[in-house]
Order: structure tokens, then sequence, then C-alpha cells
């Protein structure tokens, strides 16, 4: 199992989310949540977490923007650790290896109203 990023070493803010996301890898096809999101990539909430280095393609909608995310990500993390508890969540976080420049100002702004509404970074 691999360990989830410490926040002190985070390139990018994460919010917490509840986002519907289609993905798939090398003829495997999944649908779920992610719970979490970030410029540099989403945490996707799942029992069966596609294995280390998988590259994978997702689709999601941002909600109220109705903005259309897709891009390729790869698995760089198996788990996560929800703030304040001990408890673990299954799924895999993975990391934006290709976003295009329009999707990304997307979800800037889409980030920016989530904070202008008082999200907080988790």
């Amino acid at each position: 199992m691999t360990t989830a990023p410490s926040s002190d070493r985070r390139q990018h803010p994460r919010y917490t989310v509840s986002i519907k996301v289609e993905y798939s890898t090398k003829g495997m096809f999944d649908s779920n949540y992610v719970t979490n999101l970030s410029t540099g990539g989403v945490f996707i909430q799942t029992e069966k977490p596609y294995p280390m280095q998988s590259e994978i393609q997702l689709t999601f909608t941002l909600p109220e923007a109705n903005a259309v995310i897709e891009a390729k990500g790869k698995v760089v993390w198996t788990y996560d650790i929800r703030r304040g508890t001990t408890t673990i969540v299954p799924g895999m976080g993975i990391k934006f290896i290709d976003l295009p420049k329009a999707q990304l100002a997307l979800l800037r702004d889409y980030i920016k109203k989530l904070t202008d509404q008082g999200h907080k970074e988790i």
C-alpha cells in the first residue's frame, strides 16, 4: 500500500468535493466519485484502485460551472486518510499528466469559486 501525500509536500491545494467521474485504462471502464480535487489531480474513492503508475483517461463535469474536464492522469498513490482522523479511505490519487490549458483554466476558476464560497483547503 502506498502512502497518501503529506500536506506539507503538496504542490497544489486540495478541496473536498463529490463529483461523478468516469475513467478507463486498457479496456477497463469504471465510474465513481472524485472526493477531493486540485489543479494537479484528483482523488477517486473506490474499493478497486488501479495499480500504481497506471495511466487513465478521466472525464467529469464541474458542478455549477457545467464544464466538462477530460484529462489523462497517472495513479500516484492508492489511499487517503481523512483529515483529523485515522480513517483510511480506499481509492487512488491521480496526477494529471495531460490537461489541456483551457480545461486547466476552467478547473482554476472552479477552485476559486470554492474558496470564495468558504471551502477550506484539506
